[in-house]
């Protein structure tokens, strides 16, 4: 990717476009805890739900597999509206309401 020019920046921040998340998806084992303790903050002050997904001191590996990586901390699902997104919201989000 070439250097942008200095005057070019500003307008690379007015081409970013926020994306609707319909939940994050939380390790509950992350250490040191303030890897994630934003995120609480963030989702609420944006209306995002979050959950905790906890097995067993094995939570990041799990959400790791749903990515096809190692360990993951944290997941954001962005709300596209197909089958996935259909899933989390009547089997996992509707539980918590």
């Amino acid at each position: 990717m070439p250097p942008v020019p200095a005057n070019d920046r500003s307008s690379l921040s007015l081409k970013m476009h926020s994306t609707r998340l319909q939940v994050i998806l939380v390790a509950s084992d992350c250490h040191p805890r303030l890897l994630t303790k934003h995120l609480e903050s963030l989702a609420n002050s944006k209306n995002v739900p979050v959950v905790f997904v906890k097995d067993k001191k094995r939570g990041s590996l799990r959400l790791g597999e749903l990515i096809k990586l190692k360990t993951a901390i944290a997941i954001g699902v962005k709300d596209k509206g197909n089958q996935f997104n259909q899933f989390i919201g009547t089997e996992i989000l509707h539980k918590f309401e």
